[in-house]
């Protein structure tokens, strides 16, 4: 300042070489070495006019673009440290990951400045964007393109923008500059980098006259500012004492004040550095939790380079953040003997203070003090506590177990700190001892192949019959509404022998067959709220009669003795829910299952059965299960027929109403309907009925849960033990899900509050790593019509089940066996989806999803084939018993190593050795997603046959073929082999195995010898 009036007295000549000297003012400068936080690194380093920067993100996951606060590391950035200013060393630098799906935007007022001249250094990573696509606005809004950078994947490169000459940039307070990326010469993902990014301008008047502006860390009225950062001041540009001399870490104490509470607070005593124009302030004993400060620059003490002085007095008042104690983790995995649980507690800003840690009881935890050993505690904590162990012993006992039990911990009544986040954790520990179902064995089922109908994985196929005088197999596909007739003489080698379109008829969506007569049945192609048709075919496809039944008939099928057809009608609504049709069953009566009788039948041989004799009648059945989920809808509508079993007299049917969760009975001897019965609900709290219900946890933890599914059906099938009626039910589930209604929400939606008398663990529940994510129904459960739920219902109790059709009571359920064989045998496809691979994408719905059954007497023995929709393959029960059902087989056929095989398994039909050419028994499933054909012969074991038995091996078979180069080839069973190129070279030879790796193969035609002598061509694509 000494020098000022000679300064003065030169002005005027000055600034005739102001311009050409140096003349600009640095008003923005962003070096990015504060890479604590997005906020810490978009945050200027200095500032004349409030400059910011914002970033499209759109998360923090691998393929989220972002920016990677605390990646910008390394990258050759500090070799030349190019455009840093104040002599800031090198640091870190601004990393934007996966640029392409964003953009960055600086907001840079030039108020008061012309000659805008925007500098900065940037590369990119081998895979990120090569184009930089620069665009400015001058109303802050509208964009204008200015310049593309190519992007090196190289050392930084030094950018500069002159905008001097650019009409509107200067002396505007709106001006901004966008950056959007495309790919150029570098790629779609990986990242681009800045660091140094500067604007620099001349003061419209010539002169630099501003003082220094003076930004305080933490800024006035911050109320949580942090206890471990030390507070600072820092200036927008070179600064130095009032009398020229430097400022200096030994001198700048003398510039600074910080009290307590307010400028007349007491004293704090600190120490202070300077460097890169910033003013650390150290308050020697730490600042206090809970604290108000108040920091100040001493006024007329400090100037920047053209002698300009700080004469007013700034400051900062702010309070800092009180203790705050966190779980490390609210959801932990432990396993029955891992022995020591090691439970974690964080403390921020610490200070004496206190917290119980307490272990919740039922209805919270389903373990107890016989699973682990913990007590409530208080901990105390101290200004070091910065975190807090507990260990907690784990206790391995011998009994058998649901296989995940679970236990809360939670943070209470904290005394001198508040508590951050979620205040509870829940623990599961996963038994040792209870093992997985074990598969008896007494029929295994041997995958020989796959076929797809339509030869080029184009269509879909639901469903699959056998006509065994013909040897033939009739598919549906609603996709293409055709039906496709197969030749089943060679299993080894189905081939198609035609294919009809049904979608003159109207389409399809269900197929039977008997007696050399194919009946379909047909939506009405118009108009699916009108009634459908039943189209009847010769063996060959030949069309013969076409009778109107029900609306939106869903399946159909022959009476055992071929006297009637009958239809599960299901008459849904349209999906904005303003046309309800009702459901029904239609009964069609053949007098001559012949074409002739056929060609003979009239719409008078056609009976369609109502429910209008059920209306007024919902309250009553809804104590036995029975669901009436519109209520707008009279009971007629809402029932929506499913699927059909008929008893092997041909006297009785039950026809299932799956989303009604109900049965009706028919008399088929007098085409009326007897009763509706529900089917009650599973209570999935009980030991045995646990299930896996998060999607995203990472775990498999099959554990019980207060909740209550319905069991919704969708395919029946019936049988006789004596004199008693039993129905075998796949409990695959469905909820009514429309544009104009629909009942499917989640535990943890906002909308679906639990009765906290009832559910005083709601908040743990409701976490997503519990029940959060867990789809539910909103129609049911709220038992007081209040605005909470009392009971949380779901839809699908993923399992199968045998009723006793007589006394309508549950005779068996297989509980939680399918989802607990497939979690210990075949874990990467434990509640996959059927569209892709990837374990517990389904766990939040339904789980597996059993969709079809089929059962088939062998030996004397009835056995329950079922369908699993979503994880795909069948599950073989012996039910011959319905007192002692015992799980015999699981088979599947979908691919593992990348998503391929058989996916999607609707309809399943059984054909007994009886009624094939080779002796053997099979099971066939239509697999919708991959619209293939899953083909698998029935080896029964020496204990189920009679007399002599003559042991068969069972066919070998590879598959997928042809395979894509890198996947997986599959052997349907353990074998040695040998595999030969097409010039009879040996390649490779194994023992016993199930698998060959075709990465290591090229692109070609080889061969594979077994052990036994077979020989199997196979392409490699």
């Amino acid at each position: 300042m000494k020098n000022k009036y000679l300064l003065r007295s030169l002005l005027p000549i000055a600034a005739l070489f102001h311009g050409a000297i140096s003349g600009q003012t640095l008003i923005h400068y962003w070096n990015f070495n504060n890479n604590t936080s997005v906020a810490a690194i978009t945050a200027p380093t200095s500032t004349l006019l409030n400059g910011s920067i914002t970033a499209v993100a759109t998360g923090t996951g691998n393929t989220d673009t972002f920016i990677d606060f605390a990646g910008g590391t390394g990258q050759n950035f500090n070799i030349d440290n190019l455009n840093a200013r104040n002599g800031d060393v090198s640091g870190t630098h601004l990393r934007y990951n996966y640029p392409i799906n964003g953009n960055v935007k600086f907001n840079l007022p030039t108020t008061g400045y012309n000659n805008v001249v925007v500098k900065f250094t940037t590369r990119r990573s081998g895979s990120g964007a090569g184009n930089q696509n620069w665009s400015y606005s001058i109303d802050g809004t509208t964009f204008v393109p200015y310049q593309t950078i190519i992007s090196q994947d190289a050392n930084p490169q030094l950018i500069t923008f002159d905008f001097s000459a650019v009409t509107g940039v200067a002396n505007n307070p709106n001006f901004k500059l966008k950056v959007e990326f495309s790919a150029g010469a570098g790629g779609t993902v990986g990242n681009n980098r800045f660091d140094n990014f500067t604007v620099d301008a001349t003061t419209v008047g010539g002169i630099d006259t501003t003082p220094p502006t003076v930004n305080y860390l933490p800024a006035n009225n911050v109320s949580n500012a942090s206890t471990t950062v030390n507070p600072t001041i820092t200036f927008n540009e070179n600064v130095r004492l009032i009398d020229n001399s430097a400022i200096t870490s030994a001198n700048v104490q003398n510039l600074v004040e910080l009290r307590l509470n307010n400028a007349a607070g007491i004293t704090v005593p600190f120490t202070t550095t300077f460097a890169n124009n910033t003013i650390t302030v150290i308050p020697t004993n730490g600042l206090v939790p809970n604290q108000v400060y108040y920091m100040a620059l001493k006024p007329n003490l400090v100037e920047d380079m053209s002698d300009n002085a700080v004469t007013a007095t700034t400051s900062t008042t702010f309070t800092t953040a009180g203790t705050t104690i966190s779980l490390d983790k609210t959801f932990v995995k432990i396993n029955e003997n891992a022995g020591t649980l090691s439970f974690k507690i964080n403390v921020n800003n610490p200070a004496n203070a206190t917290v119980n840690l307490v272990v919740k009881p039922s209805p919270f935890s389903t373990a107890n003090t016989s699973d682990f050993t913990f007590s409530n505690q208080t901990i105390n904590l101290t200004p070091s506590t910065t975190n807090y162990t507990v260990n907690i012993p784990i206790i391995d006992d011998t009994l058998e177990e649901q296989m995940a039990e679970y236990f809360v911990l939670s943070l209470e009544n904290p005394l001198g700190a508040t508590i951050s986040g979620d205040a509870s954790s829940t623990v599961y520990i996963v038994d040792n001892d209870k093992a997985a179902p074990l598969a008896s064995n007494q029929i295994q089922l041997n995958y020989i192949g796959s076929f797809d109908p339509s030869g080029n994985s184009t269509s879909s196929t639901e469903i699959v019959v056998h006509d065994p005088a013909t040897q033939r197999l009739f598919t549906i596909s609603s996709l293409t509404d055709v039906f496709d007739i197969i030749n089943f003489a060679n299993p080894l080698s189905p081939s198609v022998i035609s294919t009809v379109n049904m979608l003159p008829y109207g389409g399809i969506t269900s197929i039977a067959v008997k007696n050399g007569i194919i009946a379909v049945a047909s939506p009405n192609g118009t108009n699916a709220q009108g009634n459908g048709s039943v189209v009847f075919f010769d063996i060959n496809g030949n069309f013969l009669k076409q009778l109107s039944v029900g609306v939106l008939p869903d399946m159909i099928t022959f009476s055992p003795d071929g006297t009637k057809v009958m239809t599960a009608n299901e008459g849904e609504p349209n999906d904005a829910y303003t046309v309800d049709p009702e459901g029904s069953i239609s009964i069609i009566d053949i007098p001559s299952l012949t074409v002739a009788g056929i060609q003979a039948l009239t719409q008078t041989n056609v009976a369609t059965l109502s429910f209008t004799q059920f209306n007024g009648q919902e309250t009553v059945l809804a104590a036995s299960g029975v669901r009436k989920v519109k209520s707008t809808s009279t009971f007629a509508q809402d029932l929506e027929p499913e699927y059909i079993a008929i008893t092997s007299d041909s006297q009785k049917a039950w026809v299932s109403c799956q989303e009604n969760n109900a049965v009706i009975e028919v008399n088929l001897a007098t085409k009326t309907l007897v009763n509706i019965w529900g089917l009650g609900k599973k209570d999935m709290s009980l030991p045995g009925n646990g299930f896996d219900a998060s999607d995203n946890n990472g775990e498999i933890l099959i554990a019980n849960w207060p909740v209550k599914t319905y069991y919704n059906p969708d395919a029946m099938a019936s049988y006789k033990v004596g004199s008693t009626n039993y129905i075998v039910t796949a409990n695959e589930g469905d909820e009514k899900d429309l544009g104009g209604f629909s009942e499917r929400t989640t535990v943890g939606a906002n909308g679906y509050g639990l009765d906290s008398t009832v559910f005083p663990n709601s908040s743990v529940l409701k976490a997503s790593h519990n029940l959060g994510r867990f789809r539910v129904t909103n129609v049911n459960g709220n038992t007081d019509s209040d605005a909470e739920f009392e009971e949380i219902h779901a839809l699908g109790a993923r399992s199968f089940s045998i009723f006793n059709a007589d006394t309508k009571q549950i005779a068996y359920d297989s509980g939680d066996q399918f989802e607990r064989y497939i979690a210990t045998n075949h874990p990467l496809i434990f509640n996959a989806d059927n569209e892709a691979n990837g374990a517990k994408a389904r766990s939040r719905a339904k789980g597996p999803e059993p969709e079809g059954v089929t059962l088939g007497t062998i030996n004397g023995q009835t056995f329950a084939f079922i369908t699993l929709e979503r994880t795909g393959g069948v599950m073989v029960y012996n039910v011959t018993d319905p007192n002692n059902v015992t799980f015999t087989d699981y088979k599947h056929s979908r691919s593992t190593s990348a998503f391929g095989g058989d996916n999607g398994p609707e309809g399943i039909t059984f054909i007994p050795s009886s009624n094939t050419t080779t002796g053997k028994a099979y099971i066939i499933v239509a697999n919708e997603i991959s619209g293939t054909l899953s083909m698998y012969e029935v080896a029964a074991s020496p204990t189920l046959s009679i007399g002599e038995v003559k042991t068969e091996k069972a066919t070998f078979n590879i598959f997928p073929n042809p395979v894509n180069k890198g996947n997986t080839l599959y052997f349907n069973r353990a074998e040695g082999y040998e595999l030969y190129d097409m010039s009879g070279k040996l390649l490779e030879k194994e023992k016993n195995a199930l698998t060959i790796d075709t990465s290591r193969l090229n692109s070609g035609v080889y061969l594979i010898k077994t052990s036994e002598g077979e020989v199997k061509r196979v392409i490699v694509k």
